[in-house]
């Protein structure tokens, strides 16, 4: 999950509810995009993070990867990420040692903090700092899903070079690359059927966690709470939000109680990271996902949180060219993009 490669490859973000794919193009110094497209799933083709459908799902990836935008995508090989639910991303403390005995310590020091046994479990580590051999960033998966997105992959004719943590994904694209940022930051992927959030320090993430809130679970809420149909909820949702000036601020009011919800997770994650990193403070909060869109979000986390809210830039690393991503959809595609980017590190 952490090493690194020099084949060409393109992104393949596969989600719950839709698939987004990326290809992009390096001309003289500078990263371009070169092909990008999506499509929705029906439901039900996967589960939990596990893919149940396989040969459907397969055949969706094929002809996404056959009719871009932009130009067609030539290699096969690919960045694909793992559901965010089910990987574990998080930076370890271990005492200094040399030879195998290191390699234990991070064993040993990984199972006490992952939800899941190890032995079921794909683990790749690096250090943050090789000055600093103390600290170490992990990376887990569970051999389920991972062998579960390996033979939908096979079958759809793509071959993953890494199956990667979302997060990491997340950073990328929204970070210049091999740069360090002088303050940490709090990132929050408020997308369809989860929430992800992240720390980004310098040019690591020491954690990650997924939260139960998404901008689904809004629309659901909506329905219950003022008898609308999903269609209903939907646009009501989109097109007033919790903007305090639209509709009288009436659905702001009455999604109180989700937001303040989301908002004392996204603290919680704020005081955790306070408590058990030696780091400053967070200085500052970037939203992406297709959440992030929603008005008056940005301007309410704000508020509740005491920080600075932006939304993410997922072209970061990226110069605009004659093919462009809506600013409608931009925010959907920041982990396709940066999953692209990871052979420009």
């Amino acid at each position: 999950m952490l090493f690194k490669f020099t084949e060409k490859s393109f992104g393949l973000d596969i989600g719950e509810k839709s698939l987004r794919v990326v290809n992009l193009k390096k001309i003289g110094g500078r990263i371009k995009l070169a092909a990008y497209g999506e499509t929705t799933l029906a439901p039900g083709l996967i589960k939990d993070g596990l893919i149940v459908e396989k040969d459907k799902l397969a055949e969706e990836i094929r002809k996404l990867i056959k009719n871009p935008k932009g130009g067609k995508i030539y290699t096969r090989y690919a960045i694909v990420c793992l559901p965010e639910p089910k990987t574990f991303i998080k930076v370890i403390r271990v005492p200094f040692r040399k030879g195998k005995e290191v390699i234990n310590d991070i064993i040993e020091e990984t199972e006490k903090h992952i939800p899941f046994p190890l032995e079921k479990s794909y683990f790749d580590w690096q250090y943050i700092d090789l000055k600093d051999k103390t600290k170490v960033l992990i990376g887990v998966a569970p051999k389920e899903i991972v062998e579960n997105y390996q033979e939908v992959l096979s079958k759809a004719g793509v071959k993953p070079m890494a199956l990667e943590i979302e997060a990491a994904a997340i950073a990328r694209s929204l970070f210049p690359l091999n740069q360090r940022i002088n303050e940490p930051v709090m990132v929050i992927d408020f997308g369809g059927t989860r929430t992800g959030v992240l720390i980004y320090e310098k040019d690591y993430i020491p954690f990650s966690i997924s939260l139960n809130s998404s901008s689904d679970d809004l629309t659901k809420f909506i329905e219950k709470k003022l008898n609308l149909s999903h269609e209903e909820a939907e646009a009501a949702k989109c097109q007033i939000g919790f903007d305090e000036k639209k509709a009288g601020g009436n659905l702001r009011r009455i999604l109180a109680e989700p937001l303040n919800e989301l908002c004392k997770q996204v603290r919680e994650a704020k005081y955790f990271y306070g408590e058990h990193f030696d780091s400053k403070d967070l200085k500052a909060i970037y939203v992406t996902g297709g959440g992030s869109y929603l008005p008056g979000l940005l301007k309410c986390v704000a508020e509740h949180s005491g920080l600075k809210v932006e939304p993410g830039n997922p072209l970061a690393n990226i110069s605009q060219g004659s093919l462009t991503i809506p600013d409608s959809k931009l925010q959907t595609f920041t982990t396709a993009l940066g999953l692209a980017l990871r052979q420009y590190e």
